[in-house]
């Protein structure tokens, strides 16, 4: 809501809809992508506002910072460029040797965070043809699916929040953007 803190997840989720009208938005959007990039920390992490996962708002950030119009993205280049690569370092080091991510790095992997991690490296231009980082979170992904073809995960939200996010449904949905976006033909 207007006048409570700003959100990594929230504000990445607001520039990538906005984006793509980026004449209309170019200031608002300069603002959005310099403040993603000044709370990124060091490690290449961002606040995890609601989620568990620490992989969900390097997605949200990357898919933003990586949509920004053209005159954005060029203005802010080398810092989207270092941005891009202190998350792909913290998320190649998180990966379990399973091929998936947990909420956070030494955590067991789960689906939602598998999910998030591959959205986040698929936002950053890695494919499943090109990258063994993508390759086996794919692999970890395929290797979960339930006999009934869907995917099961446990919830991924800090509480207390307004409304509960826990929706079976979702698994299947971040499922198949995950496996989407890593398509290899350069879809996203």
């Amino acid at each position: 809501m207007q006048g409570d803190p700003s959100e990594v997840g929230m504000t990445g989720g607001a520039v990538s809809a906005l984006a793509w009208n980026g004449s209309g938005n170019a200031d608002l959007l300069h603002s959005a992508a310099r403040w993603l990039l000044d709370d990124q920390r060091q490690d290449g992490t961002f606040e995890r506002s609601w989620s568990l996962s620490e992989a969900n708002t390097i997605w949200r950030a990357m898919w933003a910072l990586h949509s920004m119009p053209e005159p954005t993205r060029t203005a802010f280049k080398q810092r989207i460029t270092d941005a891009t690569a202190a998350s792909k370092r913290f998320l190649t080091q998180a990966q379990n040797p399973d091929g998936g991510w947990g909420y956070r790095p030494g955590d067991s992997s789960d689906i939602a965070s598998t999910c998030y991690s591959l959205l986040a490296l698929s936002a950053m231009g890695l494919r499943l043809d090109e990258d063994p980082t993508v390759r086996a979170g794919v692999a970890y992904l395929l290797a979960r699916q339930d006999a009934d073809g869907g995917f099961t995960a446990v919830p991924d939200q800090v509480a207390p929040r307004p409304l509960l996010f826990d929706a079976p449904v979702f698994s299947d949905i971040w499922v198949l953007l995950a496996l989407a976006s890593c398509d290899g033909d350069g879809n996203r």
